[in-house]
């Protein structure tokens, strides 16, 4: 049986044998966080293969999986740029809407209640530095918000000369706050918490103390692993210099004529710089224009963004300080000014100016009563011509032994049709990002008691069903990947009391198999999402799982993990393991990607610090190409690397083609806020 994709294409091709002539209708590709989530291996079953192309979501991978079909007439051979594509700022102020870990704490010091957030930056060894965020108090003599006071790392004084601080975070350690501690202003108060042996002590500027046991901090869910999105209006056509673009959401307060948390860019084949390169790239702007900077909201976007089909529209989820959260479906502006710049920012349909239009949810299970948090990404399920696309999104609280919901959003990529909530679930623990799969009809999560959890899309109130606990140390709450072919489901905990591990089972839940992947972890949330080798993904030579583990806890390692006859993981990691780093250090999650021009196949993946290749990466954050067409790559001081201050995001491809800037990835910079498009072939 032909694929609907083949058929399609050979449908046409008999068209112009003929002399006939059909009208051209662009086929847009979204490449996003999702299509790292469910993937979709080739099946010599064609009962299996019948199931599957009934998704609009196996279309766009189908063509993600096989871009030599994109612009063809750019395929004929190989050639690859010399020099580093672009690097765009994302951010006038990097040091408080940096793509680092979010993290939540909550407290009970002597009468004293309350809870928070920040945003951080790692600044090595496990410390984190608390670059803004919100104190608020709801029990005790000080009940109110309070921002937190920017100072630090060094020991600074308050401006009232009663306090020093520093407003460092220890995740790992108990006590997660040092002698000098955190600083918060307002209200006409300074607030300072910190730890003096054996307590944590509340203390303001009027002389009021208290001490108390009680200090939680954990790291929200997402862990900071955004990823960028890219849409290309039509794979059967030229490209597009106007109408491709990526998008990024930004953890950063929006204002107008300010700072954006929503930000496009279009003329992505270009090169930044001089002198121009020879031959000429293809989109001829000295690096890529803003397309779009909308400051949407009041809150951050800290997690990934979702495309429509079409791409006239983008989903995400708008975090407030406050502890609640909205879902948007924002359509892109086609007239009037749409933001000059990330830092030139304009409101969506704002008087005078544009007519894009922001339509938002409360993420609330009862309207608004109880508040939800979300740092987590929306899943969008697509339906031919996004006519009945519905959204699936998480959200948590802190308090008490942490919590959560499930939600059902629709009417998304509908038009100007209302986004409407259709159902919501409780959750016990707190959840990740959800996954849909089309073939059971399920959504999976993990959650924070180290589960691998769902929910079936049926009827009006739906319930979830909890899997035994896989990792009972302290999880994280990382995104499961689908494998929606062979029914299976790949989940990451960092810590099960010993080791951190990947979990696969089938979607009925009804095994398990778990492989260590390095000693537990304390201060990060990875390892995060597994990736595959191209022999996974088109049944053809020895299917390999390869993912970012811990190494000794602190120290990012590839691991490679094989299976056998029947599809099962193995319990035990292959014996080559490679350190990506010399030292403490996080990592991105891998990315995968077969260069059909060039027949190899590469692993994408960036640390956060301490990069073990320091030829072109420095000795500090850097992102990585590894090629894993022979096997398993060799990782050393003089691996593929290029610079990148405070590690990468999640990591995006761009083609395979012979055209000039259109062979790249696409990822940001934790540290200094910038988005970046490299080449996949020398990462210039």
């Amino acid at each position: 049986m032909k694929s609907i994709v083949a058929g399609v294409l050979w449908a046409l091709a008999a068209q112009t044998l003929l002399g006939q002539s059909a009208p051209h209708v662009p086929l847009g590709i979204v490449s996003d966080w999702t299509h790292h989530h469910v993937l979709y291996p080739h099946s010599k079953d064609d009962s299996v293969m019948a199931r599957l192309q009934r998704d609009p979501r196996w279309v766009q991978n189908w063509y993600l999986r096989h871009r030599e079909v994109w612009w063809s007439e750019h395929h004929r051979g190989h050639r690859s740029s010399d020099h580093r594509d672009w690097s765009v700022p994302l951010s006038a102020s990097p040091s408080t809407s940096s793509f680092e870990p979010l993290f939540d704490f909550a407290f009970t010091i002597g009468p004293n209640t309350g809870y928070g957030n920040f945003n951080t930056t790692d600044i090595g060894n496990g410390q984190f530095f608390a670059t803004a965020g919100n104190l608020t108090v709801t029990g005790g003599p000080d009940i109110g918000t309070y921002p937190l006071f920017p100072g630090g790392p060094g020991v600074t004084t308050s401006p009232s000369g009663f306090f020093i601080f520093d407003n460092i975070l220890y995740p790992s350690i108990d006590p997660s706050v040092d002698n000098d501690g955190l600083l918060f202003i307002g209200n006409g108060l300074e607030i300072n918490i910190f730890s003096n042996p054996g307590n944590y002590q509340f203390y303001d500027n009027t002389g009021y103390n208290d001490m108390g046991a009680s200090f939680g901090l954990s790291i929200a869910p997402g862990g900071g692993q955004t990823f960028p999105a890219k849409f290309v209006f039509d794979v059967t056509a030229t490209p597009s210099c106007t109408n491709d673009f990526v998008v990024m959401g930004i953890p950063a307060n929006p204002a107008s004529g300010g700072q954006a948390n929503i930000v496009g860019f279009n003329n992505l084949y270009s090169f930044q710089g001089t002198p121009t390169p020879t031959p000429a790239p293809y989109c001829p702007t000295n690096g890529p224009t803003v397309m779009f900077a909308y400051a949407s909201g009041s809150g951050h976007v800290p997690a990934s963004v979702t495309i429509s089909q079409s791409g006239n529209q983008i989903a995400y989820v708008e975090n407030l300080s406050t502890g609640s959260s909205y879902f948007h479906v924002l359509t892109i502006g086609t007239t009037g000014t749409n933001g000059a710049s990330a830092t030139a920012a304009v409101v969506p349909g704002s008087a005078g100016g544009n007519n894009a239009l922001d339509q938002r949810v409360l993420l609330s299970p009862d309207g608004g009563i109880t508040n939800q948090s979300s740092t987590n990404s929306v899943f969008i399920v697509y339906t031919p011509n996004d006519a009945n696309d519905v959204a699936y999104a998480t959200t948590y609280s802190s308090a008490g032994n942490g919590s959560g919901y499930l939600y059902k959003i629709s009417n998304v990529f509908s038009g100007s049709a209302t986004p409407t909530l259709v159902w919501s679930v409780p959750i016990n623990a707190v959840p990740s990002t959800p996954v849909y799969d089309s073939i059971s009809n399920k959504i999976f999560f993990t959650d924070g008691n180290g589960r691998i959890d769902y929910v079936t899309d049926t009827g009006t109130s739906p319930s979830v069903v909890y899997s035994a606990v896989l990792a009972s140390g302290d999880t994280a709450e990382n995104t499961v990947t689908l494998d929606s072919t062979n029914q299976m489901v790949y989940a990451s905990f960092n810590s099960n009391g010993t080791n951190a591990i990947v979990v696969q089972a089938p979607t009925t839940m009804a095994s398990t198999v778990s492989v260590p992947v390095g000693v537990e972890t304390t201060i990060y949330t990875g390892p995060y999402a597994p990736d595959f080798n191209n022999a996974w993904y088109t049944g053809s030579g020895t299917p390999l799982m390869y993912v970012a583990g811990t190494g000794t806890g602190a120290l990012p390692t590839l691991y490679s993990v094989g299976f056998n006859g029947s599809g099962v993981m193995n319990s035990i990691a292959d014996a080559t393991t490679a350190a990506l780093a010399t030292g403490t250090a996080d990592s991105s999650p891998v990315t995968e990607f077969y260069n059909t021009a060039l027949q190899k196949d590469f692993i994408f993946v960036g640390v956060t610090d301490n990069c073990v290749a320091t030829t072109g990466g420095g000795t500090a954050g850097c992102v990585m190409s590894l090629d894993i067409t022979g096997g398993f790559p060799t990782v050393n001081a003089s691996s593929t690397a290029l610079a990148a201050p405070g590690g990468t995001s999640g990591i995006i491809v761009d083609n395979d083609s012979t055209l000039i800037q259109a062979s790249s990835i696409y990822y940001a910079t934790k540290t200094g806020v910038t988005l970046v498009k490299a080449t996949q072939v020398g990462l210039n």
